[in-house]
This record gives C-alpha cells, structure tokens and sequence, in this order.
C-alpha cells in the first residue's frame, strides 16, 4: 500500500504544478464516479498525455512506451521522439539535453505508476498482467492507442488505432461478471477542451479476433467524428 500513496503524492503534485495550463473538461457528467474503467486520447504527441492528466480530476494509470521508464533505453528513445525532431538538436548536445530529459521523466512517469509496454517484443503480456491487478482493484487506465507507423488523418490529427487493450474487457468480466467502461476521450487543443464521451462497452460473440476489430473501429470512428465535430462548432 506504501507504493500507492507514493505514487498518489507524486501524481497530485504534478496535477497542481501544472493547473495553470489545464485546458476545460467537458462530458465529465458521462463517467461513474466509482470503479475501474480505460479511457482512450488521443495523442498529438505529448500534448494529449498531458492534458488528459492535467485536466481530468481522476487517478489514472496511463500505459507508457516501456523505453521511457527505461534509464538506459530512455535517452535514446527521447532523442529519436523529441528531443531531435521537436527541439532540433543532433549530436553531442542532442545527446546530452535526451540524457538529462530522461533523468527526470523516467523518474516521474514510473513514480506515477505507469504501466510500461513493450514494442516489437510479442504480446506484452506483463503489462497486461499489470493492467488485470489495477482493473481488478478498482483503478482506472489511460491509453493512447494510436500506431505512430499508421496513416495520418489530417482532419483529426489522429493515426489508426491499435486496439489489443480491449481483451481486457473480456478478462475483467471474466473476474467479476461486470463490464468495463470504455471512455473515449478527445484533447481539442482548438477549444482548448478535454471531452469525455459516454462509455463504450466491449461485446463479446466467442470470435475475438472479429469482435476486438469491430470494437476498435467503432471506437476509432467515435473519436474521429467527436473531433471533426468540436472543429465545426468553431469553425463553421
């Protein structure tokens, strides 16, 4: 329980640090207050992750790409993500700002109790395991589902979507005959809003492979349409 209350400081903390740059929540009236649920953001790139914690008044814990909570693995990976193409910067000194970046955000992000993930590595079946304790305790996780190697959709900003998480669905009724909430959540840096929709729920026929691909395009339809419609209530 010790490690609960660390991470609950650490996440609190940083929820206040950053209250001056939270956009407003918008739908908060569509989630239960109580009991496990995932939501789903979208990314654009590291401004989703940020406003969806920043904005939204509950604990997440958010799955994470398993080299930055890696020490050794991390810097590379931030040069190659941020540090070359955001901040422009090669070489030695690339080198150096992505050693230092990771000393910090490694530190944050596994203080917070993020649930890391490994890519090209199979099935990341620890971080399902990991996910299946949290859920069975009630938690809530935050994924960004999004394929950085997927087409880009310039309307939303977003790419295809990568939906294996909904097995867990599958496996939290299985341990305790309820179903799991499935949130699409939208960061709308136009409006500067964060929208939670109403939940989606996972429906299982016996066919997994079919039912996890209509879920996920049914979720990916609902976030992309969510989004298009935010940008024609400002734009016309």
């Amino acid at each position: 329980m010790a490690s609960y209350h660390t991470d609950d400081f650490l996440y609190n903390a940083l929820r206040t640090a950053g209250s001056p740059f939270r956009f407003r929540p918008k739908g908060l009236e569509n989630v239960s207050q109580e009991g496990a649920a995932i939501f789903v953001a979208n990314h654009l790139g590291s401004l989703g992750p940020i406003q969806v914690i920043l904005t939204l008044p509950f604990r997440f814990y958010p799955w994470v790409i398993a080299e930055n909570l890696d020490l050794q693995r991390a810097p590379r990976y931030l040069h190659d993500d941020f540090v070359r193409p955001t901040l422009h910067l090669n070489g030695h000194a690339g080198a150096g700002v992505s050693f230092a970046i990771a000393q910090i955000a490694v530190r944050m992000l596994a203080g917070m109790g993020s649930v890391p993930v490994e890519r090209n590595k199979g099935f990341p079946w620890e971080a399902f395991r990991r996910s299946r304790l949290l859920l069975q305790q009630g938690k809530r996780l935050l994924i960004f589902p999004e394929d950085p190697t997927g087409p880009l959709d310039l309307q939303t900003g977003m790419r295809s979507f990568l939906c294996g998480f909904f097995a867990l669905c599958r496996v939290y009724e299985q341990d305790t005959g309820a179903r799991l909430p499935v949130y699409p959540v939208i960061v709308h840096p136009e409006s500067r809003t964060v929208h939670v929709d109403q939940p989606l729920y996972y429906q299982h026929t016996g066919q997994r492979r079919e039912d996890i691909r209509r879920a996920c395009e049914q979720l990916e339809a609902r976030m992309k349409g969510l989004y298009i419609a935010l940008n024609q209530t400002i734009w016309g």
